[in-house]
């Protein structure tokens, strides 16, 4: 006999995303939940403080008891373990702060050391005085409430890490996610440093902390992991993938870095689209939970092998972020769930949804992909077909009108056509087909597997490059009558990914001598070159593996180059801002290979979903290393149609009030010159416009003077 379902108690917070929630481990009823204004993509923050009564007829009621504001975006909460009324956050600008909930306003305690967005905080239930912090930057830092300052910093992952949680059986063993597709378990108590693969330059200035044990958990990112409650080295993972996936690391060895494995006991599969958080159970060692972006949260059983599904619950209307099981400590009110969406909470009791006959039953068979009601085959054939970063992608185009960074995913095909030829031949469509790198795993952190957005700009916009200008120059005498033979223009593309600039440019100028470089990965320099001879341009374009910040001899290992060779004329890159650990060795390599001439040029197209800051960070940083900013211009996404669409100028203010819709609508066009030759330039000029004006004004006082002398001798002239 089914036991009745009372309703889930609900509670909505309008105009605040709702990122993470903690219980209380002192208090039964009480929650902290961790939310952001606008999706959490720009804005501010808000801590909301709930109490969760239990009601008549098993149900529940949520009450908001108080709210802490915040100047950026909440991403996750932790409670203390020592102290029943404080908390931490993990904040969008980089900070960490620890509140007291019996106090207003002000949090009691602030650190700012992350440069990127902090993803998630967790207070280890061993070290009750130990929590650890991980984010964008790729660090993970441990802290204590009384130190001012982190007393661990360890460079984990060279990408995002999602995730970093304490195990509860080792306290000095820490689990990380990432979006470089790993999971990785670091002891604490062994800190030594990972050599670079191969010995290759990494482009990274920091080295990577050596793991003790690596999981290659998905060819994705991996957006959550939990630690086994009761069976230790047995850790669960989540993520664009859209599965769910049980590891056994019983082989790891304690004390020994560098161990790579970890055996997958069960995939789980079902969800239509990514995996954001996946939970065990604090009572059985063989269920766990997960929430996904296809609005539903799932209960799931590992045993028997392979694993079944126990129950779906998808009351939601928006992407579900978070699910959070506890067991409340009186009688009456037993296990429940919270999940969480976009703008409300659902609370609803497991206790009884477990009591009642599975509605997908156990005959013996995995039922892993079926869900409660089973989807149309047009959704199953989307689910099957798409690659799941496409599918993500497209969902939050769908959903929220957002235009996508990147047009295919890893090893697709892209066409792209342009409209018509601008070297002055006229109308001339130019059809350029491309493959996308499917790069080694240990390199897909660089991001060289898709069609940027920008790259895409930075073709439509070939025209503000000024190619032909240059060609001019390079071919007619300084007395523009003479016409000179002279080498050809040097063009450098660096992060090309599929090549798509440096083969238009190729095609529309073969006067050119284009080099198109990326990372030294096999895979991607083996696409580019693919790319540039399909294309059939590779009399004048070549595909050359270069890591930033290392010997450029490699680019300039070419016939038209090595004879009396002293830069490229011209350098390109497109969205290579991102990360501004980066920039330092971007400019470097800026400076070792732009050639040191008045009329030499970088073009800088970066998506503003880079983000304001980073773009202004590197603008700070490559105007103090010897280059000055010519120009700087916001320019609208075109992709559908042709041409390039409105201008407007740079401004960092919109940081602080445009949405991600908005940010995902525009590139920034940065164009660089060398400062000192370019400021002797000018001061050259200046020195000449103040020497005609000396001339000048002797000039008409000389005039003025004899005017005068005139006017003594006849005074009746005028």
């Amino acid at each position: 006999m089914s036991l009745p379902r009372a309703p889930p108690a609900l509670l909505h917070t309008p105009g605040f995303a709702h990122y993470s929630l903690a219980w209380s481990p002192f208090h039964t009823t009480r929650l902290a939940l961790a939310s952001s204004a606008n999706f959490g993509l720009v804005g501010n923050g808000r801590l909301h403080l709930i109490s969760v009564q239990p009601g008549p007829n098993g149900t529940q009621s949520i009450t908001l008891e108080k709210y802490f504001e915040t100047q950026d975006g909440l991403y996750d909460v932790a409670w203390s373990e020592v102290h029943e009324n404080q908390l931490v956050t993990a904040s969008g600008d980089g900070s960490i702060r620890m509140w007291d909930v019996m106090l207003n306003d002000l949090p009691i305690r602030a650190w700012q050391e992350h440069s990127r967005e902090v993803f998630s905080v967790d207070w280890s239930n061993i070290k009750k005085d130990t929590f650890a912090s991980s984010s964008w930057d790729g660090m993970i830092k441990l802290w204590l409430p009384d130190r001012p300052r982190s007393v661990l910093t360890m460079q984990a992952h060279h990408s995002c890490v999602y995730q970093a949680l304490f195990s509860p059986h080792q306290p000095d063993l820490l689990a990380s996610c990432s979006t470089d597709g790993t999971v990785k378990v670091f002891d604490l108590r062994t800190q030594t440093y990972a050599p670079p693969a191969g010995g290759s330059n990494t482009n990274f200035a920091t080295p990577l902390t050596a793991a003790v044990f690596t999981i290659p958990a998905s060819t994705t990112e991996v957006l959550s992991v939990d630690w086994n409650k009761y069976r230790p080295f047995v850790l669960a993972s989540a993520g664009v993938d859209k599965t769910a996936k049980v590891w056994d690391c019983r082989m790891l060895k304690l004390g020994e870095v560098g161990q790579v494995g970890g055996q997958c006991e069960t995939q789980l599969l079902g969800h239509e689209y990514a995996v954001r958080k996946v939970q065990w159970s604090p009572h059985r060692a063989d269920v766990l939970s997960t929430a996904s972006y296809d609005m539903t949260c799932r209960v799931w059983s590992t045993t028997p092998s392979p694993g079944r599904l126990l129950y779906i619950h998808d009351p939601h209307t928006e992407f579900v972020c978070l699910l959070l099981l506890e067991q409340l400590r009186i009688l009456d009110f037993p296990t429940i769930a919270v999940s969480l969406t976009l703008t409300t909470i659902s609370l609803g009791s497991l206790y009884t949804k477990l009591q009642e006959p599975n509605p997908i039953a156990n005959d013996g068979n995995n039922h892993n992909d079926f869900p409660a009601s089973a989807p149309s085959d047009d959704e199953n054939a989307r689910g099957q077909d798409d690659d799941p970063e496409d599918v993500l992608s497209d969902s939050l185009q769908t959903l929220y009108d957002y235009r996508p960074v990147t047009l295919a995913s890893a090893g697709a095909s892209y066409t792209y056509t342009h409209p018509e030829s601008v070297s002055g031949t006229g109308p001339n469509v130019i059809q350029i087909t491309l493959q996308t790198p499917d790069p080694d795993a240990a390199n897909w952190a660089l991001h060289a597997s898709s069609v940027w957005v920008a790259s895409i700009q930075l073709a439509r916009g070939i025209e503000f490059l000024r190619i032909d200008q240059h060609l001019k120059r390079l071919n007619i005498s300084p007395d523009d009558s003479v016409p000179t033979t002279k080498r050809p223009l040097r063009i450098l593309e660096l992060g090309a990914s599929a090549g798509l600039p440096s083969i238009l440019i190729a095609k529309v100028f073969p006067q050119a001598s284009v080099v198109a470089s990326d990372y030294p990965d096999p895979s991607v320099i083996r696409t580019l070159a693919r790319n540039i001879g399909e294309n059939k341009v590779e009399s004048n374009c070549r595909a050359t593996p270069y890591g930033w910040g290392t010997d450029p001899s490699p680019l300039f290992a070419s016939g038209d180059m090595d004879e009396g060779f002293a830069g490229f004329d011209i350098i390109i890159a497109a969205d290579t801002l991102w990360n501004p650990d980066l920039h330092s060795i971007l400019i470097d390599t800026l400076q070792r290979t732009l050639q040191k001439d008045k009329y030499s040029r970088v073009h800088l197209v970066a998506g503003l979903h880079t983000g304001r800051y980073t773009i202004d960070s590197f603008l700070r940083s490559v105007t103090s290393s010897g280059f000055c900013v010519l120009e700087i211009i916001e320019r609208e996404v075109t992709i559908d149609d042709h041409g390039v669409g409105l201008t407007r100028a740079w401004d960092l203010s919109r940081a602080e009030y445009e949405e991600e819709k908005d940010r995902r609508g525009w590139v920034i066009w940065i164009e660089l010159g060398w400062e000192d030759i370019l400021e002797y330039i000018y001061e050259t000029k200046r020195t000449e416009q103040k020497q005609k004006c000396t001339t000048r004004i002797a000039r008409v006082q000389t005039e003025r003077k004899e005017e005068q002398d005139g006017g003594n001798e006849n005074p009746k002239k005028a």
